[in-house]
Order: C-alpha cells, then structure tokens, then sequence
C-alpha cells in the first residue's frame, strides 16, 4: 500500500511540474486565441505625416512592426513600443540600418541608459526606413531564465532518488 500511495503522490507531482498550459486555437485563423491577429502599429500625430515602416524586436511591451513619421528617433520609437520591460539591456540595443533594396547594411550599438542619465539626445540616433531595432535581455535574466531549467532537473533527479530510497526501504 505504501508503494502504491508514494507512487501515486510521485507521479502527480511530476505531472505537475511538466504541465503546460493550453492554448485555444481559432479554426477560422489557426491561431491561438491568446495571440493578436496583427502586430502591426501606426504612430502619427497628424493625418498628413510621411510615413517609414520600422520593426521593434526584443524586449519591449509590445514589438512588432511600425509605421512611424519620418524623423522619428529611436526613444520614441521605443516609447510607442510600450516602453522596454523589466528584462531589457538598455546598454547594448542594436539599430541594424538598411533596407532589402540596399546592398549595404550596417549595425549600430546604442547606450540608451547614457541617455537616462545625462539626458545628450546627441547619443539617440534618427531611424531610418526599413531599419530594424533589436532590444536584447539583460545577460542576469537569460542567466535566471536557465536556472528555472536547472532547477526543474534537479527536482526531476530528487524524485528519482526519493523512489529509489523507499522502494529499497520497504524490500528490506
């Protein structure tokens, strides 16, 4: 009775840490319902305002694709975004200037966080057309984000080794 109880109580637990969470998904669209069917924005502050198409990767509240006025620089870019989370590395965000047309394309690292404290817009670049902006994460939250996998083993190994000392306790 005692292996079967601990059996029971082993296998519930492990079901708990592999359970994910299921998604609906459109049959119309086949999307999941969670996800929004476009993410695609238009920023303009008049209805005459020329327009560029800018893409925001990475961490922000809501990346996607932009249509921005024309000399738009890449704070407010990032501030149409909804702002960068809390995982964002606001030292290292990479502006990728060039479009498919283009033959050359380069990329540029900017400092946003000299910005915060010194307030020099000189050290915020304009986008351009068709450039491409990348927020990475902060190196400590990729480093959190893999400890959440080490941790899920470890458990799995814990389970493993409570299973092998009971069922050798009770052959004994």
């Amino acid at each position: 009775m005692k292996k079967v109880t601990l059996f029971i109580f082993l296998y519930l637990l492990s079901v708990q840490l592999f359970a994910q969470e299921s998604q609906m998904i459109n049959s119309r669209t086949g999307r999941t319902a969670d996800r929004q069917a476009a993410s695609k924005y238009i920023l303009s502050a008049g209805g005459d305002a020329l327009l560029m198409t800018v893409k925001i990767w990475g961490e922000v509240t809501r990346p996607g694709l932009y249509d921005v006025p024309i000399g738009t620089d890449l704070i407010e870019l990032i501030s149409a975004a909804g702002g960068p989370n809390s995982r964002a590395n606001l030292s290292k965000i990479k502006v990728i200037h060039g479009s498919p047309d283009d033959e050359e394309s380069f990329v540029t690292t900017v400092n946003v966080k000299q910005y915060l404290t010194s307030g020099d817009l000189d050290k915020i670049p304009e986008i351009k057309p068709s450039d491409t902006i990348v927020v990475p994460v902060k190196p400590f939250s990729f480093f959190m984000t893999s400890l959440s996998w080490t941790q899920q083993i470890l458990s799995l190994f814990s389970i493993y080794t409570m299973i092998v000392y009971y069922t050798s306790r009770s052959s004994n």
